[in-house]
């Protein structure tokens, strides 16, 4: 077995300044209440938002800090955690042109997509008509600016995400984090630009508003002191862990080491950038109403069945190729993410059949499409370096997301444009290679596997729907039908778009160290 799937972390591999690395890129913080706050600075008191930046420093000794990926002391989660992200734009003024340049050009590729922002690029992600940049923001609720949003995103500057225990707790910290930006003539060294919170929903615990529960396939790190046997068992996890083993380097940018033993990507990094990571923060709408629709069109199908073979689980999370027929009470813990497409993991629940056909999982679902676990024929072929498959490594995303937005109710909501949805962070080192490719071949490109026999190639992902109303080829959504033999295909047409994005930054996710340097208002030399 390659030592890139197992549960063995490798030997020499570098180890991890937790200290310096902002929490949230390793580890989920399970909090039910964040905040998501967007700041523009004043371009008038940028030393202002520096002296901001210092106060939250991890040993400033201010009320609210940056929360590191240090183990919490005696394990203990503490009552808040708070991260903050940086647009290109936010960190020219932080740092001036001629340094942010010099960043820049040590730093290709990784600062391609971030240095244009999210809106420049918005297309290749399918962010297209309904979903364009100019109509971002403002619909949604939460824009805080008496000044219309700028189109191309360059009016924000700084994204910080609160987490707590409670409603009342996160009052009490966003009013202290308020409390902490300097004012100079009446005027802030940051103004609230936007804000959203994320609030657990009726539903349960990570669910959606589509009625699926959530965030069960994170990339499981190495070399992180949560994620091994005897950590998960202190937490109460009784099953074993079959994911495979994902590299922290391809979340947290590191150092290229020269031994002839260390394997890290060869990342061209300006030191301001180590330890430090990319997201894309995105606001999106979900048409709950459009999707029940959808899912309850096809007389004599239950729309369960069509909801679970858009998203690839039945609601309450289980896999369908672990339990094709209904979902399964007696499935825990990592019984919901140990499974493969082709051919069993060591501990897959359920009867397993390779599902090389798709006829259990489409392979337009949405669970399939974003992480193609063992699948070796879909696009974008990648080997480790032992010719090993990394669909799990090199392709994956750090997910920090959440629920916005009333819960769905079908009489109150009639006629109504209420808005929720999801919001969060989407966290990797290389923007390019990682989230914007997984959107761009697997999410909205029509065609995801090299041998796909469906009438429209398996179409778009089922849950994001087409990027815009004119594609009238690819408006269905096909599945195989296994009660039939040889399988035969069924098709729902009058798929759409059920995901409309609403708001989009590239971010950088700096060290604390960097964070330090920002503070300050230089780059670091080594």
């Amino acid at each position: 077995m390659s030592k890139y799937l197992n549960d063995i972390a490798d030997p020499n591999a570098p180890k991890l300044q937790l200290d310096d690395i902002q929490g949230l890129i390793l580890r989920g913080y399970n909090f039910d209440y964040i905040r998501y706050l967007v700041f523009t600075i004043d371009s008038n008191n940028i030393s202002g938002a520096r002296e901001f930046l210092n106060k939250l420093l991890p040993d400033s000794g201010s009320p609210l800090t940056i929360t590191s990926a240090a183990p919490w002391p005696n394990g203990v989660k503490p009552s808040y955690c708070l991260n903050i992200g940086i647009t290109s734009f936010g960190l020219k003024m932080l740092i001036g042109p001629t340094d942010y340049s010099t960043v820049k050009s040590a730093s290709f590729p990784l600062f391609g997509l971030y240095d244009g922002g999210a809106a420049v690029n918005a297309a290749a992600v399918g962010d297209i008509d309904d979903s364009a940049p100019a109509k971002w923001w403002k619909r949604s609720g939460g824009w805080e600016l008496p000044a219309d949003p700028k189109a191309d995103g360059s009016d924000l500057h700084v994204q910080i995400s609160i987490y707590t225990k409670s409603e009342e707790e996160r009052e009490a910290y966003y009013d202290t984090l308020l409390s902490l930006i300097p004012v100079n003539n009446n005027v802030p060294a940051l103004a609230l630009a936007f804000m959203k919170d994320s609030n657990p929903l009726l539903t349960g615990h990570n669910y959606i508003h589509f009625g699926y529960k959530d965030s069960f396939s994170q990339p499981r790190l190495s070399k992180v002191p949560w994620n091994n046997k005897s950590q998960r068992m202190l937490l109460g996890v009784s099953t074993v862990d079959d994911r495979p083993i994902v590299p922290p380097y391809h979340f947290v940018i590191t150092k290229k080491y020269n031994d002839g033993k260390t394997t890290v990507p060869n990342y061209r990094a300006h030191p301001l950038i180590l330890n430090g990571s990319f997201a894309a923060f995105r606001l999106l709408y979900q048409d709950v109403k459009a999707f029940n629709t959808f899912i309850n069109k096809t007389p004599g199908v239950e729309p369960e069945l069509v909801a679970a073979k858009m998203c690839g689980r039945w609601f309450d999370g289980t896999p369908l190729v672990v339990s094709p027929t209904g979902p399964n009470p007696n499935l825990k813990d990592f019984d919901y993410t140990n499974f493969n497409y082709l051919s069993r993991t060591a501990n897959q629940q359920g009867e397993m059949k390779n599902d090389a056909l798709g006829v259990l999982c489409p392979y337009a679902s949405h669970i399939r499409r974003t992480n193609p676990r063992d699948d070796n024929m879909v696009t974008g072929n990648q080997n480790n370096p032992d010719g090993t498959l990394n669909y799990a490594e090199s392709r994956r995303i750090m997910r920090r997301a959440g629920a916005y937005g009333p819960d769905y109710d079908e009489v109150k909501d009639k006629d109504k444009d209420i808005q929720r949805g999801l919001v969060g962070l989407f966290i990797c080192a290389n923007l390019a290679s990682q989230f914007q490719f997984i959107m761009q071949s697997w999410v909205i490109r029509n065609g995801f596997r090299t041998t796909d026999a469906s009438p429209n190639s398996s179409g778009f992902d089922p849950l994001f729907g087409p990027p815009n109303n004119t594609m009238q080829a690819y408006n269905e959504f096909d599945y195989l039908n296994d009660e039939t033999t040889p399988p035969a295909y069924k098709s729902i047409d009058g798929l759409e778009r059920f995901v409309r994005t609403d708001g989009g930054l590239y971010l950088f996710l700096p060290g604390i160290d960097a964070l330090k340097c920002l503070s300050q208002g230089i780059i670091p030399t080594t």
